[in-house]
Formats: C-alpha cells, structure tokens, sequence
C-alpha cells in the first residue's frame, strides 16, 4: 500500500511538521544530506528501519519510498532480519558494488551502464551474507554493505565506450553485490539484454541460478548424452536450471525434493524419476501422470534406505542393472548443494569416472528463526567435523572426481561469463530454459523474503520488486 507524505508545515529552524497516513509528526530536514530525512525516534517511526518486525512493532502500514524513490537494503552487521535496515540514496546515486555510490545519471562511468532496477534475485548466499557466513562479501565488502548478485530492470544511462545500450533498453545482468537496490551501475559486459521470452520478474532470478547451474554441467561436469546424473534439491532455483540443462544435453534425470508437493516442479523442469527425501518414495511420470511406487515405505528413512531408494532410481530410469559390487553407483554425475547430509552418500552412489559436483552446504544452516544462536554455532562447527574428506589417493582409485566452486570468487573470468550467457540464452530463445517459477517480495518485505527462502518451502527463484 502506497501512503503519501504531506508537509503540513515548514519553520525558520528547518523543521517539518510532516502527515504519513493517519499519523504526523515533526522532524528537522537536514539539506545537505541530499534529502535525507532522518526521524526523531521519540516523535514518528525511523524510516530507515526495515525488518518486518520493526514495522509491526510501530504499526507502520506505509511505504519508505514515500520520502526517496532511491533507496537500497542495508546490512548493518551479521545477525537476524533486524539487521536489515532500507536507506534511502541520494539523488542521481546508483550502487557501484556492495558499498560505494556513483552519480551515474549525469557522468556514468566509461564502460559502464546505469539501471533503473525492476526486481533483484534472491540467492541463499544473501542470507549467509547476512548471517556473517560469506567469505567474499567479507572480502570485497564487508559490514555495513548492499547484498544481491542479480537484477532486472530498464538503461538510465551509459558511459563512454559503450555502445550496446542505450537509454530505455530492457536489461538483466549481474553484479558484485549491491543489487538490493532500486538503481545500480555495473560494467556492461555483466550486463545483457532482455530476452523476449523472459519477463523482467523472470530476468532478475535468472542469472545467478542459471550461470551456476551451467558452470557445474558444462564446465565441471561436462555432462553429455547417454549419461545418468542425480540432482539434489531438483525444485529450487538452480537444481531445476540443472535439470533443464541435463535434459537439454540428452542426460536421464534423477531429482531429488524435499517434499512430495515439489515433485510436480521437478517433473515440469525435465526430471525422469524423483526420490522424495524425507521417505525414499520414488516417483516416474508417464502420459503426463505422476506415479509413485507402491513398494516404496511412507516412513522417514535412515541415510542408507535413502541411498538405496537414490540407487534404484538411477538403476530404473538409467537402463542399468542393479550392481551390488561395493562402491559402485548408477550415477555418472551428482550435483549436491546439501553438504554434510548427503555428500558422502552421493559420492557413493557415482559410478566409476563419475564427478561430484559441489557448490553448497545448506543442510549445515538453520531453516528459521532468523539468526544463529548459540545451537547453530554448535551445530555447524560439529557439521564441519563431520564433513567427509576426499583425499587425492582414495580419488585416484575410485576413478571419480570431487569439484566445488563459488561464482562469486569468479567475476574476474569474464570471457567464461560471455560464453556461458551466449549459450544460455541461446536455450532460452529455443524455449528449452525458463525459470520455473517465481515469488515476488516488496524491497522493504526483504526480511520475509530470507525467511521463505530459509524454510525450504519454496520452489523456483524468489525475486524482490525495486
């Protein structure tokens, strides 16, 4: 809900008497800190503070970008959804990272192009961002700081040098933190033009989803046809990018959900067979019906019925015959951003030349609440311990392979990051990628933004509306 600010009144001493909605105060308008409006406390509810919980606690039922059309979401420090504040920017201001501020509108830097931001993805390393957890924020950032990876929105200007934008082009792209904000300046080379079959909902959860996806098929896996992969977590952003481009390569799928409610997103994104994770049930799907296997047990199951349900999925879609020599799985590939819960399982179940592919450690993190306590420290430093370790030896006489990588580390390989889009859009354009489904969230709801994302509830990409 929109509500409009009204000044009432305007003194000598540069103090407002201001109306918002049904509630008014006065606060003193400090000009030279380009419109900024810092509240008095005691007299109207700060502005600049943004967690859901703040809000409810003053029954604020406005809208902050009633006093700036620019603003961006702040990270004070480490800890819960109370270090989430919105900020207002300055006039002509457009993030230039996760910290600095450029005025890209009257002198954009050469090489670079400035955007209005339509809506900004949300990954889960925002929220270990948030938590303290992410090394390169820490790196490249540090506290206070803008998250966010990936955007969507329209060209407000462009620097010298560039000539594949102009003013008014629909574009997504990606940046080195910062995109939680309503306008953001990047290089343009991290910048690309909208796609006609993506929408700019579509556009902003897109990049970091799929270029992760596609880093781990095409560069570390090198999947290719006739191939059995597993994908865990096959209903979320980049497990069903995973899938898509597994089945683009001619792999057979087997997915991997939480919940046996998600098993309908993993067979809309391609997946050949899906093992719920809670109860090893198995499900295929033939003439466009979803079948589950009557012999698979309703009760939840240990690790290893788990594995043996994963096995023989893999052997019941893959063509293969079960094979009880120990050590040797189904799988050609697997894709597994759960960590400590199953990483030993899935190197199991590769068979042999198969590669694990790692890029996440989820099941190590708390699902709510918000912030980690002092039993989720607990917890993930015992987690840590209990990590497997795959040591060079070991690797050698399996004849398997275990690869991990952080895009974020990555920024500087641009010529991977150009050919990876050239191929991605290419897909896109044919209608063999999309982002499965999205869940949109206010900029100022960034706070229920994480907490749906931390429950792993959700399916598809969340993205939050600048």
């Amino acid at each position: 809900m929109c509500t409009r600010l009204k000044v009432l009144t305007r003194n000598s001493n540069s103090q407002l008497t201001i109306r918002l909605g049904g509630r008014s105060g006065v606060v003193r308008r400090d000009y030279s800190a380009a419109f900024k409006l810092p509240l008095k406390r005691d007299t109207f509810p700060p502005f600049r503070c943004l967690s859901t919980a703040a809000l409810d606690k003053n029954n604020y039922s406005g809208t902050e970008s009633a006093m700036n059309s620019r603003q961006r979401v702040l990270i004070t420090a480490p800890g819960g959804y109370d270090k989430l504040q919105l900020e207002n920017l300055p006039d002509d201001a457009f993030m230039l990272g996760g910290k600095t501020t450029c005025d890209a509108q009257s002198a954009c830097p050469e090489g670079h192009v400035a955007v209005q931001v339509h809506g900004a993805g949300v990954n889960y390393a925002d929220i270990c961002i948030r938590w303290g957890l992410y090394g390169s924020y820490k790196r490249f950032v540090g506290y206070p700081g803008t998250p966010g990876f990936e955007f969507s929105g329209t060209v407000q200007a462009v620097g010298s040098g560039v000539a594949q934008f102009k003013p008014g082009q629909k574009v997504f792209g990606v940046t080195l933190f910062g995109a939680y904000a309503t306008h953001v300046c990047v290089p343009a080379s991290q910048l690309f033009a909208l796609p006609s079959k993506l929408t700019l909902d579509e556009g902003a959860g897109f990049c970091c989803t799929a270029l992760t996806a596609f880093y781990a098929i095409d560069r570390l896996a090198s999947s290719r046809k006739g191939e059995t992969v597993l994908i865990h977590s096959a209903a979320g952003g980049v497990g069903s990018m995973l899938v898509q481009l597994a089945r683009a390569r001619g792999c057979t799928v087997v997915g991997v959900v939480g919940r046996r409610a998600k098993a309908t997103v993993a067979f809309g994104a391609g997946c050949d067979a899906v093992v719920e994770k809670e109860t090893g049930g198995i499900a295929t799907k033939a003439a466009g019906e979803i079948s589950w296997l009557p012999d698979r047990p309703t009760e939840p199951l240990a690790g290893k019925n788990l594995a043996t349900a994963l096995e023989t999925a893999g052997c019941l879609v893959g063509g293969k015959v079960r094979d009880n020599t120990p050590a040797v799985g189904p799988f050609n590939a697997v894709f597994d951003a759960n960590g400590v819960a199953t990483l030993r399982m899935s190197y199991n179940l590769l068979a042999p030349t198969g590669r694990l592919v790692v890029y996440g450690f989820h099941s190590m993190l708390p699902r709510e609440g918000g912030k980690l306590g002092l039993v989720s420290w607990i917890k993930l430093a015992w987690d840590f311990v209990r990590t497997p370790r795959f040591g060079p030896m070991a690797l050698t006489s399996d004849n398997r392979s275990v690869m991990g990588f952080n895009l974020s580390y990555l920024f500087d390989e641009q010529e991977a990051l150009q050919e990876s889009m050239k191929s991605l859009l290419e897909l896109v354009n044919r209608g063999e990628l999309k982002v499965s489904t999205v869940t949109t969230f206010q900029l100022r709801d960034v706070a229920g933004a994480h907490a749906s994302l931390e429950s792993g509830l959700t399916t598809g990409k969340i993205v939050l509306l600048c």
